[in-house]
Order: structure tokens, then sequence, then C-alpha cells
């Protein structure tokens, strides 16, 4: 399968968005989710973010269903509360939980910890010790820190293994300013515009480009591997 552009009969490959299964994929995914939460961050940034951790090899579904535990106790304190959630995988296998958190005063912090702690010890094989939760000082400070912690997960032993199945990013309902899927896009075409610019490409140049490119009608066509030569531009006949 290759994207055409109908309009000059230009042939591309796809992305084929197995996050979980192709090391290219997962590397955008990241990519565009660290744009994703940095222009959601410049809207209404979080205030706290919390690690926490496990002795035992806990599922994603399980993380998922001790998550919900645990916002519902929070939300008796704070009612606003929302987070967003990256898992990282430590060198022994165990995957321990990012969480960027909003809607909790940061003078807060010291009590949210000790309530989101407490509930999860008592769910999961950990001691409060292992576990941790700080203030996000600043939005610049934000930004870095959302670049650095979802960029870590790139790393090989970070990553989840090739056949992992699971979402290594999630977030609440009211986490994000809008829904992800318009936030995502939103991202990708961030992205596209910085990749214009980093060509060379001045601001308005890089927009009058990117809103150009964006009116191409691209279709999906089967096509004769033994005509696709790559990287090379190949030509659909009519």
């Amino acid at each position: 399968m290759r994207l055409l552009n109908t309009a000059t009969g230009e042939l591309r490959p796809g992305r084929c968005r197995a996050t979980n299964l192709c090391r290219y994929c997962q590397k955008l995914y990241v990519v565009e989710t660290v744009e994703m939460l940095t222009l959601d961050a410049t809207e209404h940034a979080p205030g706290l973010w919390v690690v926490l951790t496990a002795r035992e090899h806990l599922t994603r579904k399980e993380c998922r269903r001790h998550l919900e535990a645990l916002r519902k106790v929070a939300r008796k304190v704070w009612p606003d509360v929302e987070w967003f959630v990256q898992v990282e995988f430590q060198r022994r296998g165990a995957l321990h939980l990012n969480l960027l958190v909003k809607g909790v005063p940061v003078t807060d912090v010291e009590r949210f910890r000790s309530v989101l702690v407490t509930r999860w010890c008592s769910r999961v094989d950990a001691e409060p010790v292992g576990q941790w939760a700080g203030v996000v000082e600043d939005g610049v400070g934000c930004v870095r820190y959302l670049s650095k912690m979802l960029a870590h997960g790139l790393k090989v032993e970070q990553s989840p293994p090739i056949g992992w199945k699971g979402h290594r990013t999630s977030q609440t309902r009211g986490y994000l300013v809008r829904p992800a899927s318009v936030m995502r896009q939103e991202a990708k075409r961030s992205l596209r515009v910085k990749r214009l610019i980093h060509r060379g490409y001045d601001a308005q140049a890089a927009e009058l480009e990117l809103t150009m490119a964006e009116s191409v009608k691209w279709e999906m066509r089967l096509v004769n591997p033994s005509t696709v030569v790559l990287p090379d531009v190949v030509k659909v006949p009519v």
C-alpha cells in the first residue's frame, strides 16, 4: 500500500501506526505526544508531577484499575483533579508511572502525595519511600519536564518491548484543554511548521508552504512491489 498524490502521481510509503510493533512509528508517537502536551501546557499547565513504582510486574490493565481507585479517593478532597499518565519501563522489566497533575494546588503537594501513596501502597507491592511527588515550578520548567519525561521513554532500556500490548500514555477526560484527537492534529501541524522553519523557511513562508501541502489530495493505492523504486518518487500510470 502506498499514498498516491492524485495531482502528480507521486507515491509515498505511509505510517503503519503500530506504535507497539514499529520503532519508527513509536518514535513519531512520542514526539507528537510531547508537542501535544507542550501546546496544552501553554494554555493550562499542570502544577504537580507524581512518580509511582511497584516491586511487582504490573500490567497496563492493572495500572489503569489502580489509578481509577486513586483518582476516586483524590476527588473527595480535590474534585477537579485530572492527570496525564506515561508508562516507563525499568531495566528489571517492571513498569512505573509518571503522572502530570492538574486541579490540585501546589501548596497541597505533600497532602496529595500522602493520599495517593497510602492508597497505592495498600493495593500493590510497594513502599512509600519508593514514591515521589513534586511541584512544576513554572511554564518553562513544565515544557522542559514534558520533553525530558516522554523523550526519556525513547531509550531502549525504558521503551516497551516490541509486541507489548497497552497504551504508553493516557489522560483523564478533562486533562487536555481540547479533545485528544483535536490536540494531536494541532501537534502534528505544529511539528510540520517547525520542520519547515528548520529547513530555512521563515514563519510566514512555512505557513504558506504548509497550507499548499494540506490542499493536496492523497489516496491509498495498492501497488505491485516490483514497480516501486524507493526512496525515489514513482509516477503511477493513469
